[in-house]
């Protein structure tokens, strides 16, 4: 109930109950396990300073910060409810047990949000700790039990640092039996020399520098709107995985004006361009990648439409203008199926997917800029956005207009700064030589008008962009 009246799209058997349950469980039988060990004849019966201290050695964190990781803080704290009212009745209906675990998980989940080092999951449960041997030395100090105040404190900081331990050692093992992705995980995928990320570098390094290029967009719109920066820059990092199979195809990675497109007719073009996302998907899964970047892998270019070759066909079909490519092919009118041109989707599902999914196109089309102005660079990002909302690319994702305002003058800002000019630097003047001190081997500067151009590559007149559409 407190999961469906909390707005989460769930249905009975979800995995994110049934990981809410399993926790819950094991969490308080490994209490009660605890609890019925410390009251055996094994530890020596009923020791008054043993019992003292069991309640202090109940792990009541474990399970909050599990669920705060995976899930989220708000299932985290309802988990912390529910489990020190369960220890609190097994210890006696003691309503300060009670308050003093809630109090010391809640603390525990406040330092585990957003976690993205392992060790911090460490520290969050030695806080936890922490609060519990305070709150120990507080209740002691109530009951006049000065002689296992010492013992009590000591017990509870055991526990926290140990259940921190045992958090940071279970969590693999929990993303993989729910297919669970947390930050931790994703952070260690950002990892360049990942051999994906190493593959792209050496095989398509023009498809690296854009994906680098996404990611700086793409994070720093996601936090703009409140979305996980960190998943949307390690899925821009392996969106375009895909085009490490056939990186000639793709114009960022051409050299030398060699475009292999020219010897492809408009339709077997456009199916090399989509397999890109097929072979994304297969290296991503053949790599073990979370199931997030397949994803957005799938979705980074919806159902769009190849604009490029689609319009290509039409123009050797109707023979208005002479065809792109010399040599090519004539295409009947009825194989020109605005199907054939589309990418196969899905559509964005999430923020972060369509985030990826404007940022690519984004990234790709600034290049074209001929002069890079904070108005051109709006008209662009307008005319994109307006065109990917006409073709009804959104229609399976959560944004709304508002966000996509602020995510269109994050675009601006960052395209901004990154097409940046800089100055020309001024070149040395030559100084004049004497007959006298001119050698045989010397020989003269060049002409000031012989030196290379400064001027950014942006500033060229552009070749036709199979990527870009």
């Amino acid at each position: 109930l407190y999961v469906m009246v909390g707005g989460r799209r769930l249905h009975p058997g979800n995995r994110q109950l049934a990981l809410l349950g399993l926790v819950i469980l094991l969490n308080i039988a490994i209490i009660r396990l605890i609890l019925e060990m410390g009251e055996s004849n094994l530890a020596g019966g009923q020791h008054p300073a043993l019992i003292a201290v069991l309640p202090f050695l109940a792990p009541v964190a474990l399970g909050p910060l599990i669920v705060a990781i995976l899930i989220g803080a708000g299932p985290g704290v309802f988990v912390a409810l529910l489990i020190s009212l369960f220890n609190a009745m097994m210890q006696g209906n003691s309503i300060p047990v009670m308050l003093v675990s809630f109090l010391s998980a809640v603390v525990g989940i406040q330092f585990c949000r957003n976690i993205q080092v392992r060790t911090r999951v460490v520290r969050a449960g030695a806080l936890a700790g922490l609060v519990m041997a305070l709150s120990a030395f507080a209740l002691g100090l109530r009951a006049d039990l000065d002689a296992i105040i010492a013992q009590q404190m000591a017990a509870a900081l055991l526990t926290g640092a140990i259940t921190g331990i045992v958090v940071v050692g279970i969590l693999p093992i929990l993303e993989k039996l729910f297919n669970y992705t947390t930050d931790i995980s994703l952070l260690e995928l950002t990892d360049f020399n990942h051999p994906l990320l190493r593959n792209m570098q050496v095989t398509a390094p023009g498809s690296y520098h854009h994906s680098l290029m996404v990611a700086n967009l793409s994070e720093n719109a996601a936090d703009v709107i409140g979305a996980n920066p960190l998943v949307c820059r390690v899925c821009s990092l392996y969106h375009d995985i895909g085009k490490t199979v056939k990186p000639e195809y793709f114009t960022e990675n051409q050299q030398e004006s060699v475009n292999p497109h020219l010897e492809k007719n408009p339709s077997m073009s456009a199916l090399i361009i989509k397999s890109h996302v097929k072979e994304g998907v297969r290296l991503a899964k053949a790599y073990k990648l979370p199931q997030i970047i397949v994803n957005v892998i799938r979705q980074h270019h919806g159902s769009t439409l190849i604009q490029y070759f689609f319009y290509e066909a039409l123009r050797r079909e109707k023979g208005t203008t002479p065809p792109l490519f010399a040599n090519a092919p004539k295409v009947k009118i009825d194989k020109v199926n605005e199907s054939t041109y589309r990418y196969e989707g899905p559509k964005p599902s999430f923020k972060e997917s369509a985030i990826i999914f404007f940022a690519d196109s984004i990234e790709a089309a600034s290049r074209s800029v001929r002069k890079v102005t904070a108005q051109s660079l709006d008209e662009l990002i307008d005319r994109i956005f307006q065109e990917r909302i006409d073709d009804d690319q959104l229609s399976d994702c959560p944004l709304t207009l508002q966000e996509i305002a602020s995510i269109k003058k994050s675009f601006s800002f960052t395209t901004l700064n990154m097409l940046h000019g800089r100055v020309e630097y001024p070149k040395k003047e030559s100084q004049p030589v004497t007959p006298s001190k001119r050698t045989a081997s010397s020989s003269p500067r060049p002409a000031p008008e012989t030196t290379v151009s400064s001027a950014s590559p942006q500033d060229a007149a552009p070749r036709p962009s199979p990527q870009q559409m």
